[in-house]
């Protein structure tokens, strides 16, 4: 099997499924991107849609938290670059979920809608009905269906976290009143998580746990179905088994090919609208 290593922090980085070349060239075209653009969110997406098309079968977790996180702190001029990219990052994997999943979805008359601006996730969610009963930063993406002509309606929405350090508890109390009003509710993830010596080795196992010794995280899904499903995209994670306590379970796969198992999961169930 084909990998690139790297030395950090004197541990030996792996990324599998990544030779040299696809390495300095996902680094240089993120270079690139960020010397061009006027804004790091457009960069950063732009950056991680050419490296899952480069790479399409390395771990897309590693490629955002190895590749393109680190480079981007070694390039930003921010003082604080780490903390710039927690936001830039956070947005820019919005737009990209709408810039991989659209065309695929348009199919089955349905729409992923970024929102970025407190107007638009108040704007969506008060369209379920919760604008006055759940707090405006706590939907990422409303999911649209075409009702009529080029009119689509909110069916639902996606919660989607790089990390689930990133405060997914926050996030429990809107997804539940979601399902509650009968709405999708859709955690979406790349469950990025690595520990540094001398704590750890920083491979980027996630933090989902197993069915065995399962983390906080991994109990809102199988537990208490807190979202209606999970999709991780770190490919240690580790899947649901087909039944769970709650009937939620954790989908583990790849970003490439497409459609994947997330835009299935979409098509069937908006149906039910």
């Amino acid at each position: 099997m084909t990998s690139y290593q790297f030395t950090e922090g004197g541990v030996t980085v792996v990324l599998e499924h990544v030779t040299t070349g696809a390495f300095e060239a996902i680094r240089k075209s993120f270079c690139d991107l960020l010397a061009a653009s006027g804004k790091s969110r457009e960069a950063i997406a732009e950056g991680f849609m050419f490296a899952i098309k480069r790479c399409p079968n390395a771990n897309p977790s590693d490629l955002w938290h190895h590749v393109l996180y680190r480079q981007y702190l070694q390039s930003h001029t921010a003082s604080n670059p780490a903390q710039s990219w927690v936001r830039a990052g956070g947005e820019a994997l919005e737009v990209f979920l709408g810039a991989l999943y659209n065309p695929v979805l348009i199919a089955h008359d349905l729409t992923l809608v970024p929102l970025i601006s407190r107007q638009k996730k108040q704007e969506a969610l008060s369209a379920l009905g919760l604008g006055a009963s759940v707090g405006n930063s706590k939907l990422d993406i409303a999911i649209a269906k075409r009702s009529t002509g080029s009119d689509f309606k909110t069916i639902g929405g996606v919660h989607v976290k790089a990390s689930l350090a990133e405060r997914v508890s926050d996030d429990v109390p809107a997804s539940i009143a979601m399902m509650e009003a009968g709405f999708l509710s859709i955690l979406w993830t790349l469950d990025v998580k690595s520990f540094p010596p001398p704590r750890g080795n920083l491979v980027n196992r996630g933090e989902l746990g197993t069915q065995e010794r399962p983390s906080d995280k991994r109990l809102y899904i199988e537990q208490h179905g807190s979202f209606d499903a999970c999709f991780s995209y770190n490919l240690r994670s580790v899947p649901s088994q087909k039944t769970t306590h709650s009937g939620k379970r954790i989908f583990v796969q790849g970003l490439m090919p497409q459609p994947d198992a997330f835009v299935h999961y979409l098509a069937k169930e908006s149906k039910r609208y």
